[in-house]
């Protein structure tokens, strides 16, 4: 019963904040403490809930912070019908994250893309466009339901230290841009939203767990990240995805005094050195055979081969594999984005 009443108290605390600022526009921490008569502690905890669920947005910063509802743009053009097939298409495939941060899925998103890019007459042409333009890239795919990269890296680099290199798909498609998956990883990172990452960790989990057991995997090393973040990406990510395997340790340590993040680096040599300068395997020992490295985006590679390398060499791992949650369609591009 008490558990009951506390989620009651909860959802009627969240109503009464969305209320307040939706009647005043925007509201202060200190304006909501003052009206619902509870805590600061309270009051913030609520707000963070909020804009984690994309109801919320924070502007401004201390001393002058202010909450604002996430306005969701109404378009009264009136848009030709789409066949239902290609309707049910768009919501399964499409994410759109407007110029304002504005979070808009399936035929709503396509609908504010085109709109956004002065191509509204072009509409149901352009929804076909997209479905084929995905139809294609989903053909690069595995019968085992990933894009398999291995050879690429093998050509790219004079010797490749990964056994196979996959990702669960591309970051973007041509003229269309990014794909759904690599909208949320580039927000989920910009913004350090909880909601983003845990939406990448729904969409991955299955293929994630399924390329673990189908190489037998005994322990994951997640990449670190170039820049330190409030909420890393990769650490979320790992808590939703709950592997329940041991992990590899790595740790991103500078030698120099300013922190450069891999994705400033427009050459592979630069990359590399990168890699191979700063990524160290913190475990004395790695007693597993068969260990998965894991990252958000594949570029260059130069990140995973090294850390393939290190793990080979320095801890006589026999088999190294690597998995990224998007890659470059067109060869590796550098993604400098994220």
């Amino acid at each position: 019963m008490y558990v009951v009443y506390t989620i009651l108290h909860t959802m009627n605390t969240k109503s009464k904040i969305i209320e307040i600022i939706k009647k005043n526009g925007k509201a202060r921490p200190h304006d909501l403490i003052q009206q619902l008569e509870i805590t600061s502690a309270a009051v913030h905890r609520h707000l963070k809930r909020l804009i984690e669920q994309g109801i919320l947005k924070k502007l401004g910063k201390p001393p002058h912070v202010y909450y604002q509802l996430i306005q969701r743009p109404v378009d009264q053009r009136k848009w030709p019908e789409l066949t239902l097939g290609l309707d049910a298409f768009l919501e399964e495939n499409y994410l759109y994250v407007s110029p304002s941060g504005n979070w808009q899925p399936g035929v709503i998103g396509f609908q504010a893309w085109v709109n956004q890019t002065k191509q509204s007459r072009q509409y149901e042409f352009l929804a076909n466009e997209f479905k084929q333009v995905r139809q294609t890239a989903d053909q690069k795919f595995t019968k085992q339901g990933w894009v398999d990269a291995t050879q690429k890296f093998q050509s790219t680099f004079e010797k490749c230290f990964l056994d196979e290199i996959v990702y669960k798909d591309f970051y973007s498609l041509p003229k269309f841009g990014k794909t759904k998956l690599g909208c949320l990883i580039l927000h989920g990172k910009q913004s350090q939203n909880k909601t983003f990452i845990q939406k990448c960790a729904q969409v991955c989990k299955e293929m994630i767990v399924h390329y673990i057991n189908h190489h037998k995997i005994q322990a994951v090393a997640w990449a670190p990240h170039s820049i330190p973040r409030k909420v890393p990406f990769l650490n979320q990510l790992a808590y939703y995805l709950n592997l329940n395997l041991p992990q590899v340790k790595l740790i991103k340590a500078y030698s120099g005094e300013i922190p450069v993040a891999q994705k400033s680096l427009s050459k592979l040599n630069e990359r590399i050195a990168n890699a191979r300068e700063t990524i160290l395997v913190k475990d004395n020992q790695v007693p597993y055979e068969r260990v998965l490295i894991i990252d958000d985006a594949v570029g260059s590679g130069a990140t995973l081969n090294e850390i393939a390398k290190k793990l080979k060499e320095e801890k006589q791992v026999q088999q190294v594999y690597g998995l990224a949650l998007v890659g470059s369609y067109k060869g590796f591009e550098v993604i400098k984005e994220v």
